[in-house]
């Protein structure tokens, strides 16, 4: 089975040069909720990203990268599957 356990970017999208990190495991399950625009699908962009090289949403890779820095684009994602992490 896989645990998810953080998905962290920055300059991803709309996304400053501030790292923002989503801990995923913290309970048994996870909510994300939030109004219009707030960064929800952002967070399965990233994860997915993270996971397979291409976000979620039909997005170019070259629009990926926060317009306003235009670098540092970084996405990690956190997971173990059995033992190994």
């Amino acid at each position: 089975m896989i645990i998810f356990k953080t998905v962290t970017w920055q300059n991803f999208l709309s996304t400053g040069n501030t790292p923002i990190e989503v801990t995923l495991n913290k309970h048994p399950s996870t909510l994300i909720i939030g109004d219009n625009g707030s960064g929800k699908s952002t967070v399965l962009d990233a994860l997915t990203f993270g996971l397979f090289g291409k976000p979620f949403r039909r997005i170019k890779k070259d629009q990926l990268v926060n317009s306003v820095n235009s670098r540092d684009c970084t996405v990690e994602v956190s997971f173990s599957i059995g033992r190994k992490k």
